[in-house]
């Protein structure tokens, strides 16, 4: 009776592998079969979503990515992933997006967002815009993030328990955050821009301040020292430089930037990249 218990309790969790050739094609169709303590394995390639990834009323499931699954959701409204009445759920090795919005849209789509669950572990995830938050938690306890890189959100990295965060915090009973990277994320949202153009300088360094990305340049027009703030979204090497800084200062760079007011300075100038490049590096 004891062994074919175990047959039975070993037969109950199922991997579910989605790919090219695979059970499943996409991840929501794993996601709608996944019952208690089963694992869904997501191959590698890039996965367009319409809408979320919902994972609802489970226990102790895996959601995995080879090294290079991309979710790209293509709802401005929408979450990537929703994690809704679950409890024991371990997300590891994706890399979550929105596609970018056109001109006339915004994206107001979280990435991840957990509602209503408890024991909800997320690591080595990429974790960026434009959405509007990464991970956003509500009415959930004991959520970990771990090792994941959280960039480019255009309100907050991490929103938990009613307060936004911008750098990593385990100050918050029910919330455990280790070695994760928040950088570039927003809540320094513009309300009016007052000029704007293209410079070039030398980059004299680079620092992540408090969650928000700084850069300054010598040799700009009048050949001071310029400070600019790298804005949500920026197109450039701004990642490859906060890396490794020793390989950019002192190059050229050529950038376009624009003045502006924002929401999370009142009263204050504040000078955003917008695009970067550095000419003799091709």
């Amino acid at each position: 009776m004891f062994a074919i218990a175990l047959i039975t309790g070993a037969a109950v969790a199922s991997t579910l592998v989605v790919g090219d050739g695979e059970q499943y094609t996409t991840p929501q169709e794993a996601v709608s079969q996944v019952s208690d303590s089963d694992t869904v394995l997501i191959r590698a390639g890039t996965y367009e979503l319409a809408g979320s990834i919902t994972l609802t009323n489970v226990n102790n499931v895996v959601i995995q990515g080879d090294e290079g699954t991309y979710l790209v959701c293509n709802s401005m409204t929408d979450n990537v992933m929703w994690i809704m009445c679950c409890n024991g759920v371990e997300i590891r090795n994706l890399h979550a997006t929105h596609a970018d919005p056109s001109e006339h849209q915004s994206c107001t789509g979280n990435v991840f967002g957990i509602d209503s669950s408890s024991d909800v572990i997320i690591e080595n995830c990429d974790i960026n815009g434009c959405g509007a938050i990464g991970v956003y938690a509500l009415f959930s306890d004991s959520i970990v993030l771990r090792n994941n890189y959280i960039h480019d959100n255009t309100i907050w990295a991490v929103y938990y328990d009613n307060e936004g965060l911008l750098q990593e915090d385990s100050g918050h009973q029910g919330l455990t955050m280790e070695g994760n990277t928040l950088v570039n994320n927003g809540q320094r949202q513009t309300e009016r821009v007052i000029s704007s153009g293209r410079a070039s300088g030398q980059l004299a360094a680079v620092t992540n301040e408090d969650g928000y990305l700084v850069i300054s340049f010598t040799g700009t027009p009048d050949d001071g020292l310029r400070v600019c703030y790298v804005a949500v979204g920026c197109s450039g090497p701004w990642l490859e430089m906060l890396m490794d800084p020793e390989e950019y200062i002192g190059k050229t760079i050529d950038y376009e930037w624009r003045s502006v007011v924002t929401y999370s300075f009142p009263g204050e100038y504040i000078i955003e990249i917008t695009s970067m490049s550095f000419p003799d590096r091709g």
